[in-house]
């Protein structure tokens, strides 16, 4: 088996700059790209909140100032909770020698020529994608065999973003798992290399799930590799697409209720009824991770 040539495309939020140092070393990787649009995460929703007091009504600033306390408290507790999970690898890129770093900074700096030129020089055979914006055309058809992405949900219910909070918010945690993909030109719809879920606990909560989710994916990217080297890898088609979600739905009030249900006991519920649960969803995967280093099918 001939080792492929494999280049990663991340954000530079915890999750991604932590699958980009477990994956550049496990996979010998050429390159990766740390795609910074700006500001992060925690800062978008702090200034949003602070231009949206200043130009509201006086009655008004009652409902944001209680919005801008859910959101900090909600930074808080995925703060702690990704920087145990993570630790130093969630903050820091630490890759192995060979392995060159191209940061792309600015918005649509992933498509600017310099990087598709930096991107080019690495001859890829693969792209593995996680957490980057949408890759267009040009960038596409770069790698040789094409390009691989992680997404954090069940793409037969959940595409887009915040799928695990999603999943928790809708009460289904029966739904929370990842997805490595083929991409496409649409969003999360490729064709299905692996699905998997993490197994649950009691006390888990939208982000302890999700670094489980993206730990679980770590393992799933690497065997996808493999098997697109020795020539094992299948490819089951998309045929039901879940439910889309945007950046834009996350309110404040989304994120509460994620976390009222989790104190009301949805991952308790849900264990309590595990085997009936589960039973569709298990229905719906394709490609399901056996935690080996394979898939067992549909």
């Amino acid at each position: 088996m001939i080792p492929l040539k494999v280049v990663l495309v991340v954000s530079m939020d915890p999750s991604d700059l932590y699958f980009a140092n477990q994956l550049a070393r496990r996979l010998n990787a050429a390159g990766v790209v740390v795609e910074s649009q700006g500001a992060g995460s925690s800062s978008f929703w702090r200034r949003s909140l602070k231009a949206a007091s200043l130009c509201a009504t006086p009655w008004k600033l009652p409902g944001l100032l209680r919005e801008r306390g859910i959101v900090a408290e909600h930074l808080r507790r995925t703060g702690a909770i990704d920087r145990a999970g993570f630790g130093a690898a969630g903050y820091r890129l630490a890759l192995p020698d060979g392995c060159t770093v191209h940061r792309a900074q600015g918005k649509g700096a992933l498509h600017a020529p310099q990087t598709l030129e930096t991107v080019r020089g690495w001859s890829p055979d693969l792209l593995v994608l996680c957490g980057c914006s949408i890759l267009k055309a040009e960038f596409l058809s770069i790698p040789r065999l094409g390009t691989l992405n992680l997404h954090g949900g069940l793409a037969q219910r959940y595409r887009g973003v915040w799928t695990t909070l999603w999943a928790v918010v809708n009460r289904e945690p029966e739904y929370v798992g990842a997805t490595v993909h083929f991409v496409s030109p649409g969003i999360d719809d490729g064709d299905i290399v692996h699905q998997g879920r993490p197994e649950l606990e009691p006390h888990d909560d939208p982000e302890s799930l999700y670094v489980k989710v993206v730990k679980l994916g770590i393992e799933m990217m690497a065997s996808a590799v493999a098997a697109a080297a020795d020539g094992s890898l299948r490819r089951y088609p998309l045929q039901q697409r879940g439910e889309l979600y945007l950046s834009r739905m996350v309110t404040p009030q989304v994120l509460q209720q994620a976390w009222q249900a989790t104190e009301q006991g949805v991952v308790r519920d849900y264990l309590a009824h595990k085997q009936e649960r589960d039973r569709p969803v298990l229905t719906l995967m394709r490609g399901a991770f056996n935690g080996q280093g394979g898939s067992d099918g549909i």
